[in-house]
């Protein structure tokens, strides 16, 4: 028994050993230095536990100390929960970053939530003023236009009134800067007009500095969208900050003059003893490294974030031949940095963009963060443009010239993100006060990839590329939909490709390409794949590859709504994807432009408009509907398609996978997966929404309504579609199918895809015009100028110099 008892004691001390061994070995212990911080501690505190510091920037200013004599030691922070006002932003230099072998975290202490808030508390001290409103002194010079009381957010006063069941800016007026409803104000400075575009491509915002005694307001502003050409909405439009409409509850004003607030609550509301809280800071962090030395391995986790200042005012910087103008600012702003990181934070209440990553930036993750209620975009990622040769700023304007073109192919520089992932994030209702705004923005980026996101109920799109550079950019696995709420002729996922060889004009861009097509992919470094998505958009398409969008592989989508839209560009493959109840939207494609759409499922007919080049192949789709195969197969195209019920398995559940038996397998059709679009962190999958499962319906062919004129053929703008094709902003007008060459209708320089505004100075409201003039052309003289909508922009046609 003693050999068995010392032979038990060997064993137990060699199986020690080896574990000690074995662990030194795979996993040799890293030095971690602990700090925390919490509400109730001071900033001259050590650190510890039990005596903690007390803010971002003294927990900073620790670790930087602690870092100089032991540079080795990996450090972690740690937030106990609560709320801390940050009272500046806190920046973090290339100094206060960590290494790979000793990085620096600053974290939430487990199982709590730290609340970082760009704001103060405020003890007021409130009497009645009358008609149910409040009064109340504030410091003296504070100005805020963010209001919390209880911690929710209270409508600052507005006409006409907020109602949250309107769709676009939750209620709007077309006299809300009437002479009528000006006359009403007192003095409205320091208010704001809002107003969405014409052509419903995004918003404007103006501050109003004054008015004179006909009611005429004077403002300033309306740079926040770079397609100024087409105006403002006449009707969607609403005011805000103006004392004279406080006349509901939740509304207030600050008197900024007289320091004096004015609120409305509701009667169940204790005002005396609520929780009254305002914004007055537009950034949390700021990562502020260079190309040369920039801030490494940092990485925030775990934290709130909320409450800050709304920006928009300050959107003016234009974005690379985009519609877009941008504020480079966020709560949390990233420039200069490689491998750093955001994960497990909620980002809400946020005035400006959530988070935005400028110019060199290199391995940034934002992963399992919560991001809602945000003034403008979730995440934007943009580089510089010195990093673009030939940049241009205006999309329509002069485009770059045959002898200003650059045939420098990729970056000019490195100042831009690249290979950044945004992974497992739910993103939904922001753009609660910008219209021009994404869920996840790109610009000027390369390898950057969005996967496994829900992004849902927002004004525009859930992800934008604003432009081909740099590209090799892979969308996967994500769940968007509910978008374009707000605005018009966009989608779910959006695109524009206005690079350097694309002009507004396709005749002049075939002519560049044409004389050397190595000018396509000047700016692209790699093809973009957008793959395994679900995608849903109700007010314009599921993808939308808009304005030389090139060089995209799209393939094993869902598309449950619009289909897919290919606007002019070269070199897309679509491939596998699934369109209910509709199909690809080809509009204006480019001559020669190597286009692959094969092997997809279609729930309608296509929808073309002014196609003359299909692509190098267009063919083995499937239809649900042999009338929609036919018509197909009447462009030439889809020779060896198909058509029948493809046996979707389930539909109610959103499993649009196909049964085993279906004939699809013959046309090589793959399944994939309708399990993974979205979040999959476990607990924001439980919040998150999910998207509506259509039925399939039957498919109708529309037939075109043409008129024949003088040996053309014309037609009225009757759908969304061809709004987006010409670029205008309303169904009026008549199209041009087929120039007309009869008569004298030949003299004038009409041509397929214009649109016919006016005659003589008269309006042309549709093709009834023309069955009412129907001599027009016929006799020498009678028409002096035609007015036309061509290349995004009106222009005149005179008459031939006889």
């Amino acid at each position: 028994s003693v050999m068995k008892y010392n032979k038990a004691i060997y064993i137990a001390v060699f199986v020690i050993l080896c574990t000690f061994w074995g662990n030194t070995q795979v996993l040799p212990q890293v030095p971690q230095k602990i700090f925390y911080v919490s509400p109730s501690g001071n900033d001259n505190n050590p650190g510890t536990i039990h005596k903690t510091l007390a803010s971002f920037q003294g927990a900073k200013e620790a670790v930087l100390a602690y870092k100089k004599d032991h540079p080795n030691t990996s450090i972690k922070v740690y937030f106990r929960a609560g709320k801390y006002y940050n009272k500046e932003s806190v920046i973090f230099h290339a100094r206060d970053g960590g290494t790979k072998a000793a990085p620096i975290e600053y974290a939430a202490y487990p199982n709590e939530t730290p609340l970082i808030i760009g704001g103060k508390k405020l003890n007021l001290k409130w009497e009645v003023y009358k008609n149910g409103i409040y009064k109340a002194n504030t410091p003296k010079g504070l100005v805020f236009e963010s209001l919390y009381v209880n911690d929710q957010e209270q409508v600052l006063a507005r006409y006409p009134n907020y109602d949250p069941s309107i769709r676009i800016f939750n209620g709007t007026a077309a006299d809300c800067i009437s002479p009528n409803k000006v006359m009403e104000w007192d003095d409205p400075k320091d208010g704001y007009f809002h107003v969405i575009h014409k052509s419903l491509w995004g918003g404007f915002h103006y501050k109003i500095t004054g008015k004179d005694d006909k009611g005429k307001l004077s403002m300033e502003g309306g740079w926040q969208n770079n397609r100024p050409e087409n105006g403002l909405h006449p009707e969607l439009r609403f005011v805000e900050n103006i004392f004279e409409e406080l006349d509901t509850i939740n509304e207030w004003y600050l008197d900024r003059e007289k320091n004096t607030l004015y609120y409305k609550p509701d009667n169940k509301l204790d005002i005396y003893n609520a929780n009254i809280e305002v914004a007055y800071l537009d950034n949390f962090i700021q990562l502020k490294g260079s190309h040369e030395n920039p801030v490494k391995y940092l990485t925030f986790s775990g934290f709130h974030f909320n409450r800050s200042t709304r920006t928009f005012m300050e959107c003016k910087e234009v974005l690379l031949r985009s519609d877009w103008t941008i504020f480079r600012g966020g709560s949390i702003l990233f420039e200069g940095s490689e491998n750093c990181q955001i994960k497990n934070c909620e980002f809400s209440q946020i005035g400006s963009n959530a988070i935005f990553i400028n110019s060199y930036n290199r391995n940034v993750l934002i992963q399992t963060c919560h991001i809602h209620d945000i003034g403008a975009s979730a995440i934007c990622l943009v580089g510089d443009t010195s990093a673009v040769y030939n940049p241009k700023f205006i999309p329509y304007g002069p485009p770059v010239s045959n002898e200003e073109l650059d045939l420098t192919a990729g970056p000019k520089n490195k100042l831009y993100p690249s290979h950044c992932v945004i992974n497992n994030n739910l993103i939904h209702d922001f753009g609660t006060i910008e219209k021009q705004v994404s869920g996840v923005e790109i610009s000027i980026a390369a390898y950057i990839t969005i996967s496994q996101n829900s992004i849902y109920d927002c004004p525009r799109s859930g992800i934008n590329i604003s432009e081909g550079a740099f590209g090799g950019h892979i969308i996967e696995f994500n769940d968007v939909f509910n978008t374009v709420l707000e605005t018009g002729d966009h989608g779910s996922f959006n695109s524009w490709g206005r690079d350097r060889f694309w002009m507004a004009s396709n005749e002049k861009t075939e002519e560049r390409v044409e004389n050397n097509r190595a000018t396509i992919l000047l700016d692209i470094l790699a093809s973009t794949i957008i793959r395994n998505n679900r995608l849903r958009c109700d007010h314009g398409w599921d993808i939308d590859l808009d304005d030389g969008s090139s060089y995209y592989h799209i393939y094993n989508n869902l598309c449950l709504a619009n289909g897919i839209k290919l606007r002019e560009g070269y070199y897309r493959r679509v491939e596998n994807n699934i369109c209910i109840n509709n199909s690809i939207h080809p509009h204006v494609w480019l001559k020669n432009n190597h286009d692959i759409v094969r092997g997809n499922i279609f729930g309608s007919q296509l929808y073309p408009i002014k196609i003359n080049d299909w692509g190098q192949q267009f063919d083995y789709n499937w239809y649900i509907s042999s009338n929609d195969l036919i018509n197909a197969q009447s462009f030439g195209i889809d020779l060896h398609g198909y058509s029948g019920d493809p046996l979707f398995k389930d539909i109610p559940n959103g499993d649009y996978s196909v049964e085993k038996q279906s004939e699809l397998f013959n046309m090589g059709w793959k399944n994939f997966s309708m399990t993974n679009f979205g979040v999959q962190d476990s607990d924001l999958k439980k919040i998150a929404k999910q998207p509506i499962f259509p039925k399939i319906e039957a498919s109708n062919i529309t037939q075109i309504n043409t008129f024949s004129y003088f040996g053309g053929e014309l037609k009225n703008i009757e759908t969304d579609g061809e709004v987006s094709a010409t670029g205008m902003h309303t169904k009026t007008g008549v199209i041009i199918l087929k120039r007309p060459t009869l008569g004298y209708a030949s003299f004038y320089q009409l041509i397929a895809g214009d649109v016919i505004l006016k005659v003589n100075h008269e309006t042309v409201e549709n093709i009834d015009f023309f069955k009412a003039q129907n001599k027009l052309f016929a006799t020498e003289g009678i028409v002096k100028s035609i007015t036309i909508w061509r290349d995004q922009k009106e222009m005149v046609l005179k008459e031939h110099p006889w």
